[in-house]
């Protein structure tokens, strides 16, 4: 078993507070409809930040997300909105299909100015919504997380075939299911039952396949609740009903095990919490992994922004990047380092940007001065560079720097070249 996590009592990181954030909430009107937000803190959103997007289960408000919502928020702008027929939203007359409902975030997020990169948070049918808007926005997502996602192994086939591997009846059994979530779903709201519908129809087609969506290949989450809470809807209770539920989440488990281990991205965590409940329930588990996904790779994202940003903005966003990522993440070694890599794939400017954010932050760092010193030379500008080699020097000397005769070769050289220009 590969990347199985058992969330429990241990933190990957503190979620202590560390700003005071405000949430808003307010009707957007979007196409005529009005669509019902909560927000947090997106005036003070830094340039290229992510934002995280919850995006809800079948038939759920986003009062679902609160608790998470709270706790997000203490570290990343959030977006969690009612989707057209839920919650405070607009009813609409136009028959929901997951494209539409991609049409519909990307409409809302116009409106709203809010711009990528995104970290997409989904609950049970939510995932298919956010797959579905990852694999139409491959550049501008940056992490998932799915929360007891509905895939290939709920299909009745599947499932089916799963109970008469347990000697059971599949074929009773699996269609005695599909009633009862049929059931479960007969009593929700007017504007709710176009969504519930679609879900239910894609799944007595068995048309939930997890691997149809060409998805972007960025750090994701997977997790599942292993808890199986007897439920009865309106007095009734398919037969086996415990052994089924038992069977779903072991096969979602089976599943993602292998899965993880063909797409190294993926992570599959499991609560002890109830399946479909886990936003009410695993907040602050929930909100761990959306805080892991923001600060995994720093440094590869760095690297990336090169590729599209000048050297002034790249400056302003390493800058940025410093407010929300963890210093331990960005430490001078790291950004020293990849400063170099930077140079050896021409990207002298985007280098120096490094080097002097060090030189700022760490002042009498010695490695500093002369890293700062190399990437100026390599610009041709010799003169700037001599006085940090000078200063690398003295820095390395009191007490003695392991590379004190590199920053003096450096120096030499450095004097060497302006003196030949006639300096």
């Amino acid at each position: 078993m590969k990347k199985l996590i058992i969330l429990g009592a241990l933190a990957a990181f503190s979620l202590s507070p560390e700003v005071n954030a405000q949430s808003s909430t307010q009707l957007i009107s979007v196409a005529d409809k009005q669509v019902n937000t909560k927000t947090s803190d997106l005036t003070k959103r830094k340039a290229h930040q992510p934002i995280v997007i919850l995006e809800a289960g079948n038939s759920e408000s986003l009062i679902v997300w609160d608790k998470v919502f709270d706790q997000v928020a203490e570290f990343s702008p959030v977006l969690a909105y009612d989707r057209t027929g839920l919650g405070k939203s607009s009813i609409s007359e136009e028959k929901p299909s997951l494209d539409i409902r991609v049409k519909e975030l990307e409409a809302l997020l116009k409106e709203m100015n809010i711009k990528p990169p995104y970290i997409l948070v989904g609950n049970n049918w939510g995932n298919l919504l956010i797959r579905e808007f990852a694999a139409a926005h491959a550049n501008e997502v940056e992490g998932m997380v799915y929360l007891d996602p509905v895939m290939d192994t709920d299909n009745p086939d599947k499932l089916r075939e799963s109970l008469n591997n347990l000697n059971l009846d599949g074929q009773l059994l699996a269609s005695e299911y599909l009633d009862f979530k049929r059931l479960s779903m007969s009593r929700i709201s007017t504007g709710a039952k176009p969504e519930s519908e679609l879900f239910l129809s894609m799944l007595a087609e068995n048309q939930l396949n997890w691997s149809s969506q060409a998805m972007p290949e960025v750090v994701s989450q997977v997790i599942i609740g292993r808890k199986n809470n007897i439920q009865t809807i309106y007095g009734q209770q398919p037969a086996h009903y415990k052994e089924i539920k038992d069977l779903l989440i072991s096969n979602k488990v089976d599943f993602f095990d292998q899965y993880s281990l063909e797409h190294p991205e993926y992570s599959l965590l499991l609560s002890s919490g109830t399946m479909n409940f886990l936003p009410m329930q695993e907040p602050t588990q929930i909100a761990q992994s959306i805080r892991q996904i923001l600060y995994t790779n720093p440094m590869t994202k760095i690297i990336k922004a090169t590729q599209t940003l000048s050297p002034d903005e790249f400056g302003r966003y390493v800058s940025d990047m410093q407010t929300y990522i963890p210093a331990s993440l960005l430490n001078e070694y790291e950004i020293n380092m990849q400063g170099y890599n930077l140079m050896r794939f021409d990207k002298f400017e985007h280098a120096l940007v490094l080097f002097k954010n060090n030189l700022e932050n760490h002042p009498n760092s010695a490695n500093a001065y002369d890293s700062m010193g190399d990437g100026l030379m390599a610009l041709g500008r010799v003169e700037e560079a001599i006085p940090l080699f000078k200063k690398a020097v003295e820095l390395g000397a009191q007490p003695q720097h392991s590379d004190l005769e590199l920053f003096k070769k450096n120096l030499i050289k450095g004097e060497e070249m302006l003196a030949e220009k006639g300096k």
